[in-house]
């Protein structure tokens, strides 16, 4: 039984046989890197397991979840990537999972959630299309925005967006479009609403 910052949950991995047929990657970064939790100083080797939404430690060679009983920062400084736990709503069920903070500003966090997917199998049709194995695939990244422990997704629409910034709505509006820069795209959002994280 491991004790680690206080968690003491910590959930051996030995129970989790992906299939071996299943092609693709759980991970982002199938790595182990070296990793520590919050600001404390006890470094571990750490990966992120985006299909189950688990963060994965090793300890005495051994792989294990981290339990998701308090709010904590994980934080890679080898590649600089930082996850921080959120309560966020998905399909309208209520879950905690790891979001990668991309800039903060007092209480308000801008976030990432990364996601890999099953896909089922592709059964062969007679002489038309050979079987495909169930695979594991990134989709794409959704930006959400987090206050205390609190996660919500941003919206899709450019009109809904801008709502969702109220009284700064139109110094986005403008900025966006001084920069070309697009509501479709992740990369040009994470541009806008750091932008708004660096207004008064």
């Amino acid at each position: 039984e491991f004790e680690i910052y206080g968690l003491s949950d910590i959930i051996s991995l030995n129970t989790d046989s992906t299939s071996r047929e299943i092609v693709g990657s759980s991970y982002v970064n199938e790595s182990w890197l070296r990793a520590y939790i919050s600001d404390k100083k006890m470094v571990y080797s750490m990966r992120y397991n985006a299909y189950r939404d688990e963060m994965e430690i090793e300890l005495e060679g051994k792989p294990f979840y981290l339990p998701k009983t308090s709010y904590y920062t994980i934080n890679f400084d080898f590649i600089g990537k930082e996850y921080r736990l959120f309560n966020f709503e998905e399909k309208g069920v209520s879950k905690k999972g790891f979001f990668v903070v991309i800039s903060k500003k007092d209480d308000t966090y801008l976030l990432i959630k990364e996601k890999v997917k099953l896909y089922k199998e592709v059964p062969a049709k007679l002489g038309f299309t050979r079987y495909e194995p169930p695979k594991l695939g990134r989709i794409d990244d959704k930006i959400y925005i987090g206050n205390n422990e609190e996660a919500i997704e941003l919206p899709k629409k450019k009109k809904e967006i801008l709502n969702f910034f109220k009284e700064k709505s139109k110094d986005l509006e403008l900025y966006a479009k001084k920069n070309k820069y697009s509501f479709k795209k992740i990369e040009d959002l994470i541009k806008i609403i750091t932008y708004y994280n660096s207004l008064d």
